[in-house]
């Protein structure tokens, strides 16, 4: 990550294509289908975007309605951004940010840097822009690989598995609650229902420090170490801290569309929610997912039934032990309190 103010992030890439080619990837519709979005529309000339045009731009289950601020055609083009995610029982939730791409001639090859600001200065903040930092580094691969070698491998950058949380790097006032030093892990705000991570019976305010014995320190460490079981099968370990103590269990990581953000299909949004919210409600009623109290108010490990931090207990895709170990610590990372906003973290594209 570049090194610049909590408010934002920073990415820059060389490519080597024409100018005129690259601000059509980047400032069209039809050329952000081309490596980024699945579907996307404009207010106003989709070839000569100016101020005042509103895109609308779906990543899947993720869609924006961005509204261009600045548009210089092959130098400058920025976006004010409205985000909504969709979370794996349907819900949805909105947040907003202003996206800048910047294009430069440089010997031969075109510099894009692309810069996202307006990140709060909390928690929530945090992990929004760690979690944009990283989809956009993918998404800007993929460009590069779209303009110069003509593959277009959203899919392979994206369809990793996952856990099914959202989570980011320990900060200074998760590790005053959790006795994890800040940038020693992955603190959970959310496991989602039914997640790989609900069934192993990891909940909200653990630390992930590592998977598979590799350290997850921080969230890029977390999106890297996950994203090497791309292709993988079987269960996979899991070393957390909850309450100061560590534990380990045992994941089987998912593919599915809910916790990836993919759309294969390519469904409108409306469609993804709805088919998420019937899925829900009849899973519910089952009995077979949604139902049950959370476990962090409960203090149970997900499904396994009630434990004690000194207990060993096993959760449905394996066990959880107390390791007895003092968690690891670090000096990096800072934060400040949480507050409602949008939501993707694991289950959408962006980690």
């Amino acid at each position: 990550m570049i090194e610049c103010p909590t408010d934002r992030t920073r990415n820059v890439t060389y490519l080597e294509a024409g100018l005129e080619q690259v601000w059509w990837s980047v400032a069209t519709p039809e050329g952000t289908n081309t490596y980024l979005t699945y579907s996307s529309s404009t207010t106003g000339d989709p070839s000569l975007p100016k101020a005042g045009d509103v895109y609308t731009l779906n990543y899947g289950d993720i869609e924006n309605q961005s509204v261009v601020v600045e548009s210089v055609p092959n130098r400058r083009f920025v976006l004010s951004d409205a985000y909504q995610s969709l979370a794996p029982d349907g819900k949805a939730e909105t947040f907003y940010v202003n996206t800048s791409f910047v294009l430069e001639p440089s010997g031969g090859f075109v510099k894009l840097s692309l810069q996202v600001q307006g990140f709060a200065d909390d928690t929530y903040g945090q992990w929004l822009r760690e979690c944009l930092e990283m989809g956009w580094r993918r998404s800007l691969m993929n460009l590069k690989s779209v303009l110069e070698l003509g593959l277009d491998l959203r899919t392979e950058l994206f369809s990793y598995p996952r856990l099914g949380v959202t989570n980011c790097t320990v900060n200074k006032e998760q590790s005053r609650e959790t006795g994890v030093s800040a940038g020693g892990g992955n603190y959970l705000l959310e496991v989602f229902p039914n997640s790989p991570a609900q069934k192993a019976g990891l909940r909200a305010d653990d630390v992930i420090l590592g998977i598979g014995g590799r350290a997850t320190a921080t969230y890029g460490d977390f999106v890297r170490v996950i994203s090497s079981y791309s292709g993988k099968k079987g269960p996979v370990s899991v070393r957390f801290s909850r309450n100061g103590r560590q534990h380990e269990t045992t994941v089987r990581l998912s593919v599915e569309e809910q916790f990836t953000g993919l759309n294969k299909e390519s469904l409108t949004l409306e469609e993804i929610k709805n088919r998420r919210e019937l899925i829900a409600k009849s899973r519910s009623a089952s009995g077979a997912i949604w139902s049950g109290p959370e476990s962090r108010e409960t203090g149970e490990f997900g499904e396994a039934g009630d434990s004690g931090d000194n207990q060993e207990t096993r959760g449905e895709s394996g066990d959880i032990k107390d390791t007895g170990e003092a968690t690891e610590t670090r000096n990096t990372g800072d934060s400040g309190d949480t507050r409602d906003t949008g939501k993707i973290g694991d289950t959408g594209q962006c980690s």
